[in-house]
């Protein structure tokens, strides 16, 4: 794992994979870390440069004052500047889909294409996120590992194998109570967004058994993003890149070598 310092003196963890490629950048969702993409790694990482930080208050990164999505999204904007490597494929799930988007709406010359893994346009009024909000009111550290097991749990549409599971469960063990709390509340109280359709090259994940963003919010992802190809998984749940790696791995590579293919030759 390498450090990277932002202005304010927090350290966001990162890890970077492959030597050759044009350079990607993934975002992790909710209670996790740079660990959930790591069934990807090897196949990604065989092609392109990936770095894969661990976001605010997640993993081994230092915890914020506030875990508003504004914030989320200026400590990847200045980890994409940082590493200096160009424009980016830039891909998140759940949480990390979000802040991709926002991402890419505020420094679109930092990013060349967008992948949305189970994400949403927005998270205000989710439903099931109103649902869990009060029951982490009197969550208290540690976090208790049921609690943990049972939340992660619940995002797949078929446990995992319990030896794949662990490295997940290990890292939302991780978080502290306030961030459980602090982040929920960032995803429900952020402003709609209001930046205009974009045409940016984007591929869009959902497993049809999500239990946190439902097909109306995949409609409003195609809605937005004109440029955009779906990719939609039976039996699955809020993880594809989790649920289905041997899948979701080559629809990546593919997408990133197709916008390429298109690009202006220098």
């Amino acid at each position: 794992m390498s450090v990277f310092t932002l202005p304010d003196q927090r350290r966001l963890h990162y890890r970077q994979i492959g030597e050759t490629g044009t350079p990607v950048v993934l975002l992790h969702g909710y209670l996790d870390s740079n660990v959930s993409f790591f069934r990807l790694f090897d196949a990604l990482g065989s092609a392109h440069r990936l770095y894969v930080p661990d976001q605010r208050g997640h993993g081994d990164s230092d915890p914020a004052a506030d875990y508003a999505i504004a914030g989320f999204t200026q400590d990847a904007i200045v980890f994409i500047e940082s590493i200096g490597v160009g424009p980016v494929h830039l891909s998140g799930h759940s949480l990390g889909g979000i802040v991709s988007q926002r991402v890419a709406a505020l420094r679109p010359e930092l990013v060349r294409s967008v992948a949305l893994i189970s994400t949403a346009r927005h998270s205000g009024g989710n439903q099931t996120l109103l649902e869990t909000a009060p029951l982490l009111t009197n969550l208290a550290d540690p976090v208790p590992e049921a609690l943990a097991r049972e939340f992660q749990g619940s995002t797949t549409f078929a446990p995992l194998p319990e030896d794949i599971f662990v490295h997940y469960l290990d890292e939302t063990k991780k978080v502290k109570a306030d961030v459980w709390r602090g982040v929920l509340a960032g995803l429900l109280d952020e402003p709609a967004p209001t930046d205009a359709p974009s045409a940016i090259p984007t591929l869009i994940f959902w497993g049809h058994d999500d239990g946190i963003f439902p097909n109306a919010d995949q409609a409003k992802l195609r809605r937005h993003f004109t440029n955009a190809k779906f990719i939609e998984y039976a039996e699955t749940g809020h993880a594809p890149n989790w649920e289905r790696p041997a899948e979701v791995a080559p629809a990546l590579l593919e997408f990133w070598r197709d916008v390429e293919s298109k690009e202006p030759k220098t």
